[in-house]
């Protein structure tokens, strides 16, 4: 982004209408039906998408303040929302989709990291490691626990099941924990790239309609 793009989108007011409209357009990918569904019922969607844009065209406080907006909605609206245990799951796995990009940003003293698109990458890539590390944590001692009363014990056994196996687990003849740690890694690792890259398209649109270069 060119410095008068940069300095129109930095204004106060700019960013807090941007992270309310991006806050509801979230809520509104909640309430679509999930591109698709894990027998373990994980929703693979478009919901963190406008957080991640939100950062790319906001910067990070008005990304998470637009996490933090839509964040009980999504956890009470549309299929399979799961309260507000499936509100903490989607927050916590996603805010690093935008966290750790805006840490390397900032530590580089850059502006703006959708530009370079090396940095942006390797960016997502530590992104969607820390996702999957929190998530294979949270799922195991938090969400699904919590969720349908279960041990982390038997939480490594409802997925030694071939029944709640996707495809990830049959391919690979997975059991016990690595059958559990391969379904919720690749998963997660899915959404993180959606949440990155639809972001990045969507950003790079809006920004040549709304800012079209300058001849």
């Amino acid at each position: 982004m060119d410095a008068l793009v940069m300095s129109r989108l930095e204004r106060p007011t700019i960013k807090i209408a941007g992270a309310a409209v991006l806050a509801s357009l979230s809520v509104i990918m909640q309430c679509l039906p999930p591109m698709f569904l894990t027998p373990w019922w994980m929703r693979i969607d478009l919901v963190a998408v406008p957080w991640v844009l939100c950062w790319i065209l906001f910067g990070f406080k008005a990304a998470l303040l637009s996490l933090l907006i839509s964040a009980p909605f999504v956890g009470a609206l549309g299929p399979f929302a799961g309260g507000w245990v499936g509100a903490t799951m989607k927050s916590v796995a996603s805010v690093w989709m935008f966290a750790v990009p805006a840490i390397l940003t900032y530590k580089l003293r850059m502006k703006d990291l959708t530009g370079n698109r090396r940095l942006y990458t390797l960016s997502g890539v530590v992104a969607i490691a820390v996702r999957d590390v929190v998530c294979v944590l949270f799922n195991l001692y938090f969400a699904i626990p919590v969720f349908f009363g279960m041990m982390p014990e038997q939480v490594i056994r409802f997925f030694s099941n071939p029944k709640f196996q996707s495809f990830v687990g049959h391919s690979l003849g997975l059991v016990g924990f690595g059958a559990y740690f391969a379904e919720v890694a690749f998963w997660n690792t899915i959404q993180g790239i959606v949440d990155l890259y639809a972001s990045l398209a969507i950003s790079l649109i809006v920004l040549r309609q709304v800012f079209p270069p300058t001849k």
